[in-house]
């Protein structure tokens, strides 16, 4: 994964694990709680938008996070 930068903070992605935004196509980072992996998380997993999203789990970075809230009125 070099050469990739995350679309939130422009960090490089370095050793840190990163997901692909589902709205908007960018990297962004998302720490790998399995192994305990350190660092911020700069984007969620949506969880439960079968209706709306149409799959299950959904990783989206904080600004599609927001905006999708915004747009469907869903509180954060």
């Amino acid at each position: 994964m070099s050469g990739l930068v995350c679309c939130e903070c422009r960090e490089p992605a370095g050793e840190r694990s990163m997901l692909m935004c589902a709205a908007c196509r960018q990297w962004f980072h998302f720490p790998d709680e399995r192994v305990r992996e350190a660092g911020l998380r700069c984007g969620v997993h949506e969880i439960g938008f079968r209706e709306t999203l149409g799959r299950d789990v959904v990783p989206l970075c904080l600004r599609c996070d927001m905006a999708f809230r915004l747009e469907n009125g869903i509180p954060a």
